[in-house]
C-alpha cells in the first residue's frame, strides 16, 4: 500500500483503517483504467481483507480500500465493483476475472467490494502542489511561503524511502509547520480555580438575555471583587440550545505579568480561542508564525468567528457564539507595563458576524482602558443583594438567621470577595466573622483591612527577627513576577523556603500555592499587595544581586532579570548583559529565549536614555536571535530526536503534545 490511514472510530471501540494506492499518470490521463491493469492493486487490497478476516476484526465501515489517481477509472470496472457491492450480478467475465484476483466470492467478495472507494478525478503533480498551497492557508493567517509547503512534501518524501518509519503523525506535520509545543496552538489556557457550589446571580437571566440579544460588542463591570469571573463561568455554561461560550482568562492565575506568559497580545488571545474552537470543529486551527502581523491575525480570527457561527447556525438557528474576555483590564494593564498593544480595544471595535457575541468583563474605573466606542453596550454587574449574601453566608454558617445575613451584608457591602476573605479569616464561628468586619468604607479598603489584620496576626506573636521575614516575604511577592518559585522568592526575601511555605500556609486564601511556586489568588489581593510593598529602585537593585546566583539553575530568574534591572533604572547594566553571556540557563534553546528577551527590555532602556549606538547593535542583535528562532524550529521540525536534549526536562514536557 501506498498510505495507510489510521484514526480513531466514532465509537472509540476501535479503529478506522483506509489502505489507499495512488497513481499517478503523465501521459494516458485520458486513458480509463480497465481491470486487468489494476490487478497488483486489487490483489494487495484482498490480501489485506483476508488477514482481517482471519482476525475477525472486521466490522462495518472499520476497513476502506481506495484508489487516488489523476487518471479515470473506466465505467465497466466501476459498474462492475459497484453491482457486486449492492448484491446485484455484474457481467460474467468481471465477476470471474475479480474472484481470481481476489480469491474471495459470495458475502465475502460483496463486503470487499461495499469497502472499495475511488476518487479517480485528481489534478497533476503541479495541479495538488497548488491545492496543497489552498488548503495550507486555512492554517495560517499570512501567506503560505513555498518553504512551509516544501516542508510538508518532504516529509511524506522522506517516510517512503527504504528505512524509513512509513508513519506520518498530526504532531510531525504541525513540526512541519512550525509547531513545536502545544503552546504554539494553545499559548494561555484558562487558570480558573474549579467552581465550588457557586451562587447564581439574581441577575444572571438579565445579562443572558442581553447577551443573547446584543448586535455590538458587551462590557460587564464592577468593582473589585464583585464576581465577574464566576458570573462569566455560569454565563458561558448557560447559553441557549446548541450555542457555545469560550472564556479567555487575561489574568491567567497572575500569568498576565509574566514575560514568557503574556496574556494581552493578538498571538496570545486570538491563537487561544480561534484553536478552542477548532478543538470543537467548529473551525480550522490557526497557526502562529513570528512574521504574521497583528492585523493579519485580527482577520483570520475574524473569519473563524463567522465560519464557527455558521457552523452553529446549521445545526440550530437561534445558537450564539459567546466568547467572553475575562479580566480584559488587566490585559491592557500589562500591555501598558510591557510597551505593547492590548488585544481588547481592537477586538471591540470590529463588526462581528451575525451569530457572534464578544463579552469583556473588567473594572467599572477602568473601563476605559478598553477604550470602547459609544455603540458597545456596558452593563453593570452589582454585588451580592442581601438575600444572596444570606445563601453565601449559609454555605459557611448554616444556622445563620436573616438578621444574621442583614448585618453581614452591611458590614460588607455585598462584595463576595470581602465576604469570602473575612469568613476564611474568622471561620471558627461567625461571631468572629462580624466582629472582624467594618474596618474599612470602600470595599478597596475593606480589602486592604482584612489583608492588614491578617499579616499582623502573623506577626503578632513572632519575635522581630521573624517579623522582618514576613515584611520580606511580602516585598518579594510584591515585586517579583508569577508564578514565583519557592526557592526563588525564599533567596529575594533572605529567608529559608520553609518560612515562605510557612507564610503562605498561614496566610491561606489571598495566596495560591501550585506546582511549588506562589502566586496571588485575585485580582485585589494582588493589587493591594503591589501598592503596600511597593519597592525602590534601591530596594530592587538589592533584590537583583541576591537572585544573580540563581539565574543559570532557574529560567525564572534568568527571564525576570531584565525587568527587574529595568525597574531598578540601572540601564547601563541591562544593555551590557544584553550584549554578554552571562547569567544565562544551561539549555541551548532557554539560553537563546533568554537572549531575546534580554534584547527586547534593554532596546526599549537605551531608546529610553537617547542611546542610539547601544540601540542600533541592539536591534542588529535582536534581529539575528530572530532569524535563529525560524532556523531553530527547522531544525527540530526536522530532527524531533534532538528536542530532549537541548533542552531541560521540564521544558521537555511542555513540548509534549
Amino acid at each position: 500500500m501506498d498510505v495507510t490511514e489510521y484514526s480513531e472510530a466514532a465509537d472509540d471501540l476501535h479503529e478506522e483503517i483506509t489502505y489507499y494506492q495512488l497513481k499517478h499518470s503523465s501521459k494516458r490521463v485520458d486513458q480509463p483504467f480497465e481491470l486487468s491493469e489494476l490487478k497488483n492493486t486489487i490483489t494487495g487490497f484482498a490480501d489485506r481483507y483476508r488477514d482481517h478476516l482471519k482476525r475477525q476484526t472486521v466490522s462495518g465501515g472499520t476497513i476502506t480500500f481506495a484508489v487516488i489517481t489523476n487518471r479515470p477509472l473506466s465505467d465497466t470496472f466501476k459498474d462492475g465493483i459497484q453491482a457486486i457491492a449492492t448484491g446485484e450480478k455484474p457481467e460474467t467475465k468481471f465477476l470471474n476475472t475479480l474472484k481470481r484476483y481476489t480469491q474471495l466470492a459470495d458475502e465475502a467478495l460483496q463486503r470487499f467490494c461495499a469497502a472499495f472507494q475511488w476518487a479517480d478525478d485528481e489534478s497533476n503533480f503541479a495541479e495538488q502542489k497548488s491545492e496543497l498551497h489552498f488548503e495550507m492557508a486555512s492554517f495560517f493567517a499570512g501567506v503560505v511561503e513555498h518553504e512551509e509547503i516544501n516542508n510538508v512534501v518532504e516529509l511524506v518524501q522522506k517516510q517512503v524511502l527504504p528505512g524509513a518509519s512509513g508513519k506520518i503523525s498530526p504532531e510531525n506535520v504541525l513540526m512541519c509547520l512550525g509547531v513545536t509545543s502545544k503552546e504554539h496552538l494553545f499559548p494561555a489556557p484558562p487558570k480558573f480555580e474549579p467552581l465550588n457550589n457557586p451562587i447564581q446571580r439574581e441577575q444572571h437571566a438579565e445579562l443572558l438575555a442581553q447577551i443573547v440579544d446584543a448586535s455590538e460588542p458587551v462590557i460587564i463591570h464592577a468593582g473589585g471583587g464583585v464576581g465577574k469571573s464566576v458570573v462569566c463561568r455560569l454565563l458561558a455554561d448557560d447559553l441557549p440550545t446548541g450555542s457555545v461560550g469560550i472564556i479567555y482568562d487575561c489574568f491567567g492565575g497572575g500569568e498576565y505579568l509574566n514575560v514568557i506568559k503574556k496574556r494581552h497580545r493578538y498571538r496570545d488571545a486570538l491563537i487561544q480561542i480561534a484553536n478552542e474552537l477548532a478543538l470543537l470543529d467548529l473551525c480550522e486551527h490557526l497557526i502562529l508564525r513570528s512574521k504574521d502581523s497583528e492585523d493579519d491575525l485580527l482577520r483570520a480570527f475574524l473569519s473563524r468567528l463567522d465560519a464557527a457561527g455558521k457552523k452553529l447556525r446549521q445545526v440550530n438557528p437561534n445558537s450564539i457564539l459567546a466568547i467572553f474576555i475575562d479580566a480584559a483590564d488587566n490585559a491592557e494593564m500589562a500591555a501598558a507595563d510591557f510597551g505593547e498593544q492590548g488585544f481588547v480595544p481592537q477586538l471591540l471595535r470590529q463588526q462581528l458576524p451575525i451569530a457572534c457575541r464578544i463579552i469583556s468583563l473588567c473594572r467599572t474605573e477602568r473601563v476605559n482602558l478598553l477604550a470602547p466606542k459609544q455603540n458597545v453596550q456596558q452593563l453593570p454587574l452589582l454585588p451580592f443583594s442581601q438575600t444572596e449574601t444570606l445563601n453565601h453566608l449559609r454555605k459557611h454558617f448554616p444556622n445563620a438567621c436573616a438578621d444574621d445575613g442583614l448585618e453581614f451584608h452591611r458590614l460588607t457591602g455585598g462584595n463576595p470577595r470581602v465576604q469570602a476573605n473575612a469568613i476564611n479569616f474568622s471561620s471558627s464561628s461567625l461571631s468572629k466573622v462580624l466582629t472582624g468586619l467594618g474596618l474599612g468604607r470602600t470595599v478597596e479598603e475593606q480589602i486592604a483591612a482584612q489583608l492588614k489584620d491578617a499579616i499582623a496576626r502573623l506577626k503578632e506573636h513572632q519575635p522581630s527577627i521573624f517579623q522582618q521575614q514576613i515584611d520580606a516575604i511580602c516585598l518579594g511577592l510584591a515585586n517579583l513576577y508569577p508564578f514565583i518559585p519557592i526557592e526563588v522568592l525564599a533567596a529575594a526575601a533572605e529567608v529559608d523556603s520553609a518560612a515562605v511555605k510557612s507564610f503562605v500556609a498561614d496566610l491561606g486564601r489571598p495566596l495560591w500555592l501550585s506546582d511549588n511556586s506562589v502566586q496571588f489568588r485575585d485580582e485585589p489581593t494582588e493589587t493591594w499587595f503591589r501598592q503596600e510593598f511597593s519597592a525602590s529602585p534601591e530596594q530592587i537593585g538589592s533584590c537583583i544581586n541576591r537572585l544573580k546566583p540563581l539565574a543559570t539553575q532557574f529560567n525564572y530568574v534568568a527571564e525576570v532579570l531584565p525587568i527587574l534591572l529595568l525597574r531598578s533604572e540601572n540601564y547601563a547594566e541591562l544593555i551590557r548583559l544584553a550584549l554578554s553571556d552571562e547569567l544565562l540557563p544551561e539549555s541551548p534553546i532557554d539560553k537563546r529565549n533568554v537572549r531575546v528577551y534580554r534584547l527586547q527590555f534593554a532596546f526599549k532602556a537605551a531608546l529610553r536614555q537617547q542611546l542610539y549606538a547601544d540601540a542600533t547593535k541592539l536591534a542588529l542583535c535582536a534581529g539575528e536571535e530572530m532569524a535563529g528562532d525560524q532556523r531553530q524550529l527547522e531544525l527540530l521540525g526536522k530532527n524531533t530526536d534532538l528536542i530532549a536534549p537541548l533542552q531541560s526536562p521540564q521544558r521537555v514536557q511542555e513540548l509534549a503534545l
